[in-house]
């Protein structure tokens, strides 16, 4: 039987119990935990909705805090591994996780990992159609930077390697509540990790497809994302010099499905919003720590002290300025951290007006093919 795992922040208890009621109803599951960040108001309401889903499913549901595990800035990274520790300490034989803010949960991303886990998969991954002005991060850091650490493998080739939903077999969920890398990682880039460290973990990885997409409330402008930004560059640039996936390394995924039609016209953020964001209150810090970047990449940035610019930031000199970023970056340095967001800003955004005008299938074709193109980059050396 399985554990069903919500980490949860901010989202209101009704959204949390929801999610909760369609787990506890599966055949497959005995028992449902919500992993909150911290006591709030919305605490006690689902106390008494996880009591009322209990007793009309006859499954187990338990709430627990996120313990402080990790030594960066505690977030989903201390609530995921919290679980991780207890389930393994229990010697759960699957853990699913899922995000507890998505509105369109349902029994089938159950099934459909527990078939894939029954199939031999010591990892699974549910992978969705996303909007192509979404998943801004992992289209311009993680896959990128998967890419060009790990060529030749199928790291950079994973849909979702920043995704939350996943199921993990005891061997797994032992593994990672030994790794001290991933249980370092207590901010956003626990995802990253968690990616990473399955790949190796030779237990054989699956990607589940839901075709209706992952339903979830989309984003003001990009401000909303600089700390997810950060936190998931510094956790890739933390597997230079790291082995990648073994060449025999099993892999497998579900094939594609059409893209609901809505997915399409969604935009993901608030553009108009965050081009501001490329202007306002630069320091003396980043102006000097421009002088490491490509030299197009330097003299593009800094003109954003006069007025907004993005334009010149195309794939191809984003390439070479993450490889700097990869390199360089650190988490924490006010000057790194403001200067690597405006770059980021200016690489979506040059996209975004530029190939996502296009139309959704070539957008999408348009970047995964930027992801090919880096790795073959890599592979040439």
């Amino acid at each position: 039987m399985s554990l069903v795992v919500f980490p949860f922040k901010d989202e209101t208890a009704g959204q949390v119990a929801a999610n909760m009621a369609v787990a506890a109803a599966h055949e497959s599951v005995d028992e449902v935990w919500a992993v909150a960040a911290h006591e709030n108001d919305q605490v006690p309401v689902l106390r008494d909705r996880m009591a009322e889903i209990a007793s009309e499913s006859g499954v187990a549901t338990r709430l627990h805090f996120q313990e402080r595990i990790g030594t960066l800035r505690p977030g989903k990274g201390d609530a995921m591994n919290t679980a991780i520790s207890i389930a393994a300490k229990q010697g759960r034989d699957r853990v699913h996780f899922y995000d507890a803010d998505i509105t369109n949960f349902e029994e089938s991303w159950i099934t459909g990992a527990e078939r894939a886990a029954n199939r031999g998969f010591g990892v699974v991954r549910h992978r969705f159609p996303r909007a192509s002005t979404d998943a801004m991060i992992t289209w311009f850091v993680t896959r990128p930077g998967l890419a060009s650490l790990f060529p030749g493998t199928f790291l950079p080739r994973l849909d979702q390697p920043l995704g939350g939903e996943l199921l993990l077999t005891e061997p797994a969920i032992q593994m990672l509540a030994a790794d001290p890398a991933v249980r370092q990682r207590s901010d956003w880039g626990i995802d990253t990790l968690i990616t990473y460290s399955i790949s190796v973990m030779g237990l054989g990885l699956f990607e589940h497809h839901v075709g209706d997409g992952k339903r979830h409330a989309l984003y003001g402008s990009l401000s909303e994302l600089r700390a997810m930004f950060l936190e998931c560059l510094d956790a890739v640039s933390s597997l230079r010099r790291r082995p990648g996936p073994r060449p025999e390394a099993i892999h497998g995924s579900d094939p594609p499905s059409p893209v609901p039609p809505d997915l399409k016209t969604t935009v993901g953020y608030d553009v108009d919003g965050t081009i501001g964001l490329l202007t306002e209150d630069w320091t003396d810090g980043e102006v000097a720590l421009a002088d490491r970047l490509p030299s197009e990449a330097a003299s593009g940035v800094l003109a954003n002290r006069e007025a907004p610019t993005f334009s010149f930031m195309d794939a191809d000199l984003w390439g070479e300025t993450l490889q700097v970023l990869l390199r360089e970056f650190q988490l924490g340095d006010r000057a790194w951290e403001a200067l690597a967001f405006r770059l980021w800003l200016a690489r979506v955004l040059s996209y975004t007006t530029g190939q996502a005008l296009a139309g959704f299938d070539d957008a999408m074709s348009y970047l995964e093919q930027t992801i090919s193109q880096y790795e073959k980059n890599a592979l040439e050396g």
